[in-house]
Protein backbone atom coordinates (compact mmCIF):
# COMPACT_ATOMS: atom_id res chain seq x y z
CA UNK A 1 0.00 0.00 0.00
CA UNK A 2 1.28 3.72 -1.05
CA UNK A 3 1.80 6.09 1.27
CA UNK A 4 -0.19 8.87 -0.58
CA UNK A 5 -3.68 7.39 -0.31
CA UNK A 6 -5.57 6.76 2.58
CA UNK A 7 -4.89 3.13 3.76
CA UNK A 8 -7.82 0.26 4.20
CA UNK A 9 -7.89 -3.38 5.25
CA UNK A 10 -10.82 -5.09 4.49
CA UNK A 11 -11.01 -8.72 6.03
CA UNK A 12 -14.74 -10.30 3.98
CA UNK A 13 -15.08 -13.01 1.34
CA UNK A 14 -14.84 -12.95 -2.45
CA UNK A 15 -16.69 -15.51 -4.73
CA UNK A 16 -18.40 -16.36 -7.71
CA UNK A 17 -21.89 -14.68 -9.04
CA UNK A 18 -23.90 -16.62 -11.25
CA UNK A 19 -27.18 -14.84 -11.99
CA UNK A 20 -29.91 -17.08 -13.86
CA UNK A 21 -32.77 -14.24 -15.62
CA UNK A 22 -35.95 -15.88 -15.73
CA UNK A 23 -39.38 -14.28 -16.75
CA UNK A 24 -40.80 -15.68 -13.56
CA UNK A 25 -39.24 -17.50 -9.91
CA UNK A 26 -40.20 -21.17 -10.02
CA UNK A 27 -42.20 -22.65 -7.64
CA UNK A 28 -41.35 -25.14 -5.31
CA UNK A 29 -40.37 -28.51 -7.25
CA UNK A 30 -40.50 -26.60 -10.81
CA UNK A 31 -37.93 -26.47 -13.44
CA UNK A 32 -37.90 -23.46 -15.74
CA UNK A 33 -35.07 -22.74 -18.36
CA UNK A 34 -33.23 -19.07 -18.08
CA UNK A 35 -33.42 -16.52 -20.69
CA UNK A 36 -29.98 -15.06 -19.85
CA UNK A 37 -27.09 -16.13 -17.62
CA UNK A 38 -24.55 -13.84 -16.08
CA UNK A 39 -21.10 -15.01 -14.48
CA UNK A 40 -19.35 -13.06 -12.67
CA UNK A 41 -17.02 -12.00 -9.49
CA UNK A 42 -18.56 -10.99 -6.64
CA UNK A 43 -19.04 -11.28 -3.09
CA UNK A 44 -18.91 -8.42 -0.02
CA UNK A 45 -15.25 -8.88 0.99
CA UNK A 46 -14.13 -7.91 -2.58
CA UNK A 47 -16.82 -5.92 -4.00
CA UNK A 48 -16.49 -3.25 -1.17
CA UNK A 49 -12.31 -3.74 -1.77
CA UNK A 50 -12.43 -3.01 -5.34
CA UNK A 51 -15.39 0.02 -4.89
CA UNK A 52 -12.89 1.59 -2.39
CA UNK A 53 -9.43 0.91 -4.62
CA UNK A 54 -11.30 2.89 -7.84
CA UNK A 55 -12.80 5.78 -5.52
CA UNK A 56 -9.34 6.46 -4.09
CA UNK A 57 -7.98 4.52 -1.30
CA UNK A 58 -5.12 2.01 -1.22
CA UNK A 59 -7.02 -1.34 0.15
CA UNK A 60 -5.57 -4.96 0.88
CA UNK A 61 -8.12 -7.50 0.90
CA UNK A 62 -7.86 -10.78 3.89
CA UNK A 63 -10.02 -13.17 2.36
CA UNK A 64 -10.18 -17.08 2.14
CA UNK A 65 -10.43 -18.62 -1.84
CA UNK A 66 -10.68 -22.15 -2.73
CA UNK A 67 -7.79 -23.73 -5.14
CA UNK A 68 -9.74 -23.61 -8.82
CA UNK A 69 -10.20 -21.56 -12.00
CA UNK A 70 -12.34 -19.04 -9.29
CA UNK A 71 -9.72 -17.95 -7.18
CA UNK A 72 -7.48 -17.51 -9.92
CA UNK A 73 -9.72 -15.14 -11.46
CA UNK A 74 -9.87 -13.28 -8.36
CA UNK A 75 -6.14 -13.20 -8.22
CA UNK A 76 -6.56 -11.58 -11.81
CA UNK A 77 -9.02 -8.43 -10.87
CA UNK A 78 -7.16 -7.75 -7.89
CA UNK A 79 -4.02 -7.47 -10.00
CA UNK A 80 -5.92 -5.58 -12.75
CA UNK A 81 -6.67 -3.34 -9.99
CA UNK A 82 -3.09 -2.69 -8.68
CA UNK A 83 -3.49 -4.87 -5.53
CA UNK A 84 -1.84 -7.29 -3.72
CA UNK A 85 -3.45 -10.89 -3.62
CA UNK A 86 -1.09 -11.54 -0.90
CA UNK A 87 -4.20 -11.25 1.67
CA UNK A 88 -5.63 -14.58 -0.10
CA UNK A 89 -5.37 -17.45 1.50
CA UNK A 90 -5.52 -21.10 -0.18
CA UNK A 91 -7.79 -23.27 0.46
CA UNK A 92 -8.51 -27.11 -1.11
CA UNK A 93 -11.20 -27.38 -3.21
CA UNK A 94 -13.61 -24.53 -4.20
CA UNK A 95 -14.03 -21.02 -3.74
CA UNK A 96 -17.39 -19.82 -2.66
CA UNK A 97 -20.21 -19.31 -4.90
CA UNK A 98 -23.70 -17.15 -5.03
CA UNK A 99 -26.79 -18.47 -7.29
CA UNK A 100 -29.56 -15.86 -7.60
CA UNK A 101 -32.17 -15.88 -9.57
CA UNK A 102 -33.81 -12.88 -10.89
CA UNK A 103 -37.01 -11.85 -12.64
CA UNK A 104 -38.24 -9.65 -14.55
CA UNK A 105 -39.77 -7.88 -12.00
CA UNK A 106 -36.11 -7.37 -10.46
CA UNK A 107 -37.50 -10.14 -7.62
CA UNK A 108 -34.81 -12.00 -7.11
CA UNK A 109 -33.76 -15.21 -4.72
CA UNK A 110 -30.01 -15.77 -3.78
CA UNK A 111 -28.52 -18.89 -2.22
CA UNK A 112 -24.79 -18.60 -1.07
CA UNK A 113 -21.82 -21.17 0.00
CA UNK A 114 -19.77 -19.10 1.89
CA UNK A 115 -17.82 -22.39 3.11
CA UNK A 116 -14.07 -20.82 2.91
CA UNK A 117 -15.48 -17.50 4.42
CA UNK A 118 -16.40 -19.46 7.67
CA UNK A 119 -13.34 -21.04 7.61
CA UNK A 120 -11.18 -18.23 7.86
CA UNK A 121 -9.59 -18.61 11.74
CA UNK A 122 -8.99 -16.11 14.32
CA UNK A 123 -5.47 -17.51 14.21
CA UNK A 124 -5.54 -16.66 10.36
CA UNK A 125 -6.40 -13.26 11.09
CA UNK A 126 -3.56 -13.04 13.98
CA UNK A 127 -1.55 -13.88 10.87
CA UNK A 128 -2.08 -10.96 8.14
CA UNK A 129 -4.07 -8.43 9.99
CA UNK A 130 -1.17 -6.75 12.07
CA UNK A 131 1.71 -6.63 9.55
CA UNK A 132 -1.61 -4.13 7.76
CA UNK A 133 -2.79 -2.63 9.73
CA UNK A 134 0.27 -1.12 11.66
CA UNK A 135 -0.30 1.56 8.48
CA UNK A 136 -3.79 1.36 8.33
CA UNK A 137 -6.71 4.09 8.92
CA UNK A 138 -9.40 1.95 8.92
CA UNK A 139 -10.37 -1.99 9.34
CA UNK A 140 -13.83 -2.41 6.92
CA UNK A 141 -15.51 -5.77 8.02
CA UNK A 142 -18.97 -7.44 6.93
CA UNK A 143 -21.03 -10.55 7.92
CA UNK A 144 -20.13 -13.16 6.64
CA UNK A 145 -17.29 -14.24 8.12
CA UNK A 146 -17.57 -16.12 11.69
CA UNK A 147 -18.47 -14.76 14.71
CA UNK A 148 -14.46 -15.79 16.70
CA UNK A 149 -12.87 -14.42 13.42
CA UNK A 150 -15.13 -11.39 12.97
CA UNK A 151 -14.76 -10.93 16.83
CA UNK A 152 -10.90 -11.28 16.79
CA UNK A 153 -10.56 -8.89 13.75
CA UNK A 154 -12.17 -5.95 15.69
CA UNK A 155 -10.19 -6.69 18.64
CA UNK A 156 -6.66 -6.83 16.71
CA UNK A 157 -8.06 -3.33 14.78
CA UNK A 158 -8.20 -2.14 18.44
CA UNK A 159 -5.22 -3.10 20.04
CA UNK A 160 -3.49 -0.85 16.51
CA UNK A 161 -5.87 1.69 17.27
CA UNK A 162 -6.85 1.67 13.99
CA UNK A 163 -10.70 2.46 13.48
CA UNK A 164 -13.17 0.09 12.68
CA UNK A 165 -16.19 0.33 9.32
CA UNK A 166 -18.50 -2.72 9.96
CA UNK A 167 -21.05 -3.32 6.89
CA UNK A 168 -23.69 -5.74 9.20
CA UNK A 169 -24.67 -8.22 6.12
CA UNK A 170 -25.44 -10.59 6.18
CA UNK A 171 -27.38 -10.25 9.54
CA UNK A 172 -26.39 -12.66 12.04
CA UNK A 173 -27.40 -13.33 15.54
CA UNK A 174 -24.35 -12.70 17.04
CA UNK A 175 -23.88 -8.96 16.48
CA UNK A 176 -24.90 -8.03 19.77
CA UNK A 177 -21.54 -9.52 21.08
CA UNK A 178 -19.51 -7.52 18.99
CA UNK A 179 -17.99 -4.48 19.89
CA UNK A 180 -18.79 -0.89 18.91
CA UNK A 181 -17.88 0.27 15.35
CA UNK A 182 -16.62 3.73 14.97
CA UNK A 183 -18.63 3.86 11.66
CA UNK A 184 -21.65 1.69 10.67
CA UNK A 185 -23.06 1.28 7.28
CA UNK A 186 -26.41 -0.86 7.21
CA UNK A 187 -29.36 -0.84 4.95
CA UNK A 188 -32.79 -0.14 6.79
CA UNK A 189 -33.58 -3.83 7.52
CA UNK A 190 -30.26 -4.39 9.32
CA UNK A 191 -30.02 -0.62 11.15
CA UNK A 192 -33.76 -1.96 12.35
CA UNK A 193 -32.33 -5.39 13.55
CA UNK A 194 -29.21 -3.53 15.10
CA UNK A 195 -31.85 -1.35 17.13
CA UNK A 196 -29.65 0.80 19.31
CA UNK A 197 -26.11 -0.78 17.93
CA UNK A 198 -25.03 2.17 15.66
CA UNK A 199 -21.60 3.35 15.04
CA UNK A 200 -19.97 5.39 17.66
CA UNK A 201 -18.79 8.31 15.42
CA UNK A 202 -21.33 8.01 12.53
CA UNK A 203 -24.18 5.43 11.45
CA UNK A 204 -24.94 5.86 7.34
CA UNK A 205 -28.54 4.05 6.80
CA UNK A 206 -28.57 2.81 3.02
CA UNK A 207 -31.95 3.57 1.31
CA UNK A 208 -32.16 2.01 -2.17
CA UNK A 209 -32.95 4.58 -4.61
CA UNK A 210 -33.74 7.27 -2.27
CA UNK A 211 -30.29 7.45 -1.31
CA UNK A 212 -29.17 7.23 2.54
CA UNK A 213 -29.36 8.86 5.46
CA UNK A 214 -26.20 10.14 7.61
CA UNK A 215 -26.46 9.65 11.56
CA UNK A 216 -24.55 10.94 14.11
CA UNK A 217 -24.63 11.05 17.85
CA UNK A 218 -26.36 14.45 19.39
CA UNK A 219 -26.65 15.78 15.48
CA UNK A 220 -29.44 15.85 13.47
CA UNK A 221 -30.15 13.29 10.71
CA UNK A 222 -29.08 14.37 7.49
CA UNK A 223 -30.84 12.71 4.14
CA UNK A 224 -28.47 12.68 0.89
CA UNK A 225 -30.75 12.35 -2.04
CA UNK A 226 -29.56 9.61 -5.00
CA UNK A 227 -30.35 10.65 -8.45
CA UNK A 228 -32.71 9.67 -10.37
CA UNK A 229 -31.64 6.51 -12.85
CA UNK A 230 -32.90 3.95 -15.26
CA UNK A 231 -32.52 1.06 -12.57
CA UNK A 232 -31.84 -2.51 -14.08
CA UNK A 233 -29.75 -4.66 -11.70
CA UNK A 234 -29.32 -3.67 -8.20
CA UNK A 235 -27.44 -6.16 -6.86
CA UNK A 236 -23.75 -4.84 -5.47
CA UNK A 237 -24.90 -1.53 -5.35
CA UNK A 238 -24.58 -1.54 -1.55
CA UNK A 239 -21.49 -2.88 -1.71
CA UNK A 240 -20.26 0.27 -4.23
CA UNK A 241 -21.69 2.50 -2.15
CA UNK A 242 -20.24 1.24 1.24
CA UNK A 243 -16.42 1.15 -0.73
CA UNK A 244 -16.68 4.37 -2.41
CA UNK A 245 -18.13 6.10 0.88
CA UNK A 246 -15.43 4.90 3.17
CA UNK A 247 -12.98 5.84 0.97
CA UNK A 248 -13.87 8.92 0.39
CA UNK A 249 -14.86 9.69 4.30
CA UNK A 250 -11.18 8.63 4.85
CA UNK A 251 -9.73 11.26 2.24
CA UNK A 252 -12.10 14.35 2.79
CA UNK A 253 -12.98 13.73 6.19
CA UNK A 254 -16.50 14.65 5.09
CA UNK A 255 -19.56 12.06 5.25
CA UNK A 256 -22.04 14.26 3.35
CA UNK A 257 -19.69 14.40 0.53
CA UNK A 258 -18.79 11.30 0.72
CA UNK A 259 -22.48 10.00 0.86
CA UNK A 260 -23.18 11.90 -2.19
CA UNK A 261 -20.13 10.15 -4.58
CA UNK A 262 -21.64 6.77 -2.82
CA UNK A 263 -24.52 7.22 -3.44
CA UNK A 264 -24.07 8.69 -7.64
CA UNK A 265 -21.85 5.37 -7.81
CA UNK A 266 -24.19 3.47 -6.49
CA UNK A 267 -26.69 4.37 -8.64
CA UNK A 268 -24.56 4.32 -11.65
CA UNK A 269 -23.82 0.50 -10.93
CA UNK A 270 -27.48 -0.47 -10.83
CA UNK A 271 -27.56 0.54 -14.49
CA UNK A 272 -25.64 -2.33 -15.69
CA UNK A 273 -25.97 -6.35 -14.93
CA UNK A 274 -23.38 -7.73 -13.87
CA UNK A 275 -21.55 -7.58 -10.13
CA UNK A 276 -18.40 -6.69 -9.93
CA UNK A 277 -17.44 -6.06 -14.09
CA UNK A 278 -20.58 -3.55 -13.73
CA UNK A 279 -19.15 -1.43 -11.36
CA UNK A 280 -18.22 2.38 -12.25
CA UNK A 281 -14.49 2.92 -13.38
CA UNK A 282 -11.88 5.62 -11.61
CA UNK A 283 -12.83 7.46 -14.87
CA UNK A 284 -16.61 7.27 -14.06
CA UNK A 285 -16.01 8.43 -10.19
CA UNK A 286 -13.94 11.13 -11.69
CA UNK A 287 -16.63 12.73 -13.73
CA UNK A 288 -19.21 11.89 -10.76
CA UNK A 289 -17.14 13.94 -8.65
CA UNK A 290 -16.99 16.58 -10.93
CA UNK A 291 -20.50 16.20 -11.56
CA UNK A 292 -21.11 16.88 -8.01
CA UNK A 293 -18.77 19.26 -7.65
CA UNK A 294 -20.76 21.77 -10.70
CA UNK A 295 -24.09 21.18 -7.89
CA UNK A 296 -25.47 24.03 -6.27
CA UNK A 297 -24.09 24.36 -2.59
Amino acid sequence: MTSERPRLVVIGNACLDVTYHLDRLPKAGETLNATRVITDLGGKGLNQAVAAERAGASVHLIAAVGNDQTSEKIRAALHAEGMTDQGLIAREGASDDSILLLDIRGENVIVSNTLQAQSLKPAEAEAGLPPVLKDAALLLLQGNLSFETTLHAMKLARQAGVAIAFNPSPLQPWFDHLPEADLVIANEIEAEALGSRTGRKLTVITLGAKGCRIARPGQADVAVIAPTVEAIAAGGAGDVFAGTFVAEWLAQGDAEKAARLGVSAASDKATRHGTLSAFPTRATLAQLRRALLSLPA
